[in-house]
């Protein structure tokens, strides 16, 4: 059975070659882009689309609305495939169709991974899913993002020459974010400057149970927490108990009791420039308040986002479906004067963050 993806959540892929289908209403136009670190194309042969429907490891299905993708054939230089889908009628709106079903299945046909972009409006061009190559594999990306400008406008803002009355005012685009694993560190810089504030979002869905009349989504209510050290000691933290850090550089969204809704669950805020010279980390942990374990819980992330621009920085999946309740998912800390981000994704029992705060110290 398929995994079901979220917007923005990213699913490991483990198999070489890969088809990637969308199913839809309408007609539609399928391409990728085959993009660098950067998020830019390397030359005009990265765009696979109608008139040049293969490159290097990708080749759109003939008579499908499919990519179908090798890749170990995919050239060192390319960091990220994006899959776009463009609406034939160049007048028409994605959001006047039932929204589109992404499935990705291996080389037999066996699911691995379905996204359905459901929160599109006026838009007739959207970028649907990125794989990522990263330093151990591939993963599957969930964008979404609907290009307000249309085909053209996302070909230039990827670096792909077109006609000067075709290239817009650039948009916002979806930030190409690394995907961290565990160990992973990486500073907390961007475009050469260092950030000063930061966001960290948790996001998590209940299992559906099965009972008498239906299923339903178990209660499970996990908590986020900012645990706050110099050296070893724990001088402060920013939880459900305790919304705000006492030097108000640590704020607390407040408690999300089910895992309910789209996108970030709990969000925990970080003004980097509040944080007292003391302090030496800042680490994030997840605890399970009625001792549910992690087997009940799917779709399990967390990411760091620049709180000035709201770009995602990086992010990383939680190893859910462990028989633990809590974990250790990830750590600020300075390092020669400049803040970094560690990925940890460490399993531990706790209920609560005192209870975590002990099993913290290892990664300090």
């Amino acid at each position: 059975m398929a995994a079901l993806l979220t917007k923005g959540q990213t699913g490991e892929l483990g198999v070489a070659d890969i088809t990637v289908t969308v199913h839809f209403s309408a007609g539609i136009d399928l391409s990728a882009l085959l993009l660098t670190d950067r998020g830019t194309v390397r030359g005009d042969t990265d765009l696979i689309f109608y008139n040049q429907p293969s490159g290097p490891g990708i080749q759109l299905v003939p008579g499908q609305n499919a990519v179908a993708v090798s890749l170990r054939s995919v050239p060192p230089g390319v960091a990220h495939i994006r899959i776009v889908m463009t609406l034939d009628d160049r007048d028409g709106r994605l959001g006047d169709h039932p929204a589109p079903h992404i499935a990705i299945a291996d080389e037999r046909g066996n699911p691995l991974y379905e996204y359905v972009i459901d929160d599109l409006s006026n838009e007739n061009t959207v970028a649907a899913v990125d794989l990522d190559r990263g330093d151990d594999g591939w993963y599957a990306r969930a964008i979404g993002f609907g290009h307000p400008r249309g085909f053209a406008a996302l070909l230039a803002d990827h670096g792909v020459a077109v006609s000067n009355s075709a290239q817009p005012m650039r948009p916002t685009a979806p930030a190409i974010a690394p995907v961290l694993k565990s160990g992973d560190t990486v500073a907390l810089r961007r475009q050469g400057t260092d950030l000063t504030f930061v966001k960290m979002g948790l996001g998590w869905d209940p299992i559906q149970v099965q009972h008498k009349w239906g299923s339903r989504p178990a209660e499970i209510d996990l908590d986020a927490s900012a645990l706050v050290y110099a050296g070893q000691d724990l001088v402060d933290a920013a939880f459900f108990g305790q919304l705000v850090t006492k030097d108000g550089a640590i704020r607390h969204s407040g408690d999300n009791l089910t895992g309910e809704g789209k996108g970030d669950d709990e969000v925990i805020t970080v003004d980097l420039t509040r944080v007292g010279s003391h302090v030496t980390a800042i680490v994030f942990v997840i605890t399970s308040y009625a001792g549910h374990t992690f087997e009940r819980v799917r779709n399990s992330f967390w990411r760091l986002i620049d709180g000035t621009t709201n770009t995602e920085l990086t992010r990383s999946n939680l190893s859910a479906g462990g028989a633990h309740t809590g974990m250790v998912v990830a750590k600020v800390h300075r390092e020669d004067g400049v803040w970094k981000v560690q990925a940890l994704g460490h399993p531990i029992e706790a209920g609560h963050p005192v209870e975590a705060a002990a099993q913290v110290i290892r990664f300090l």
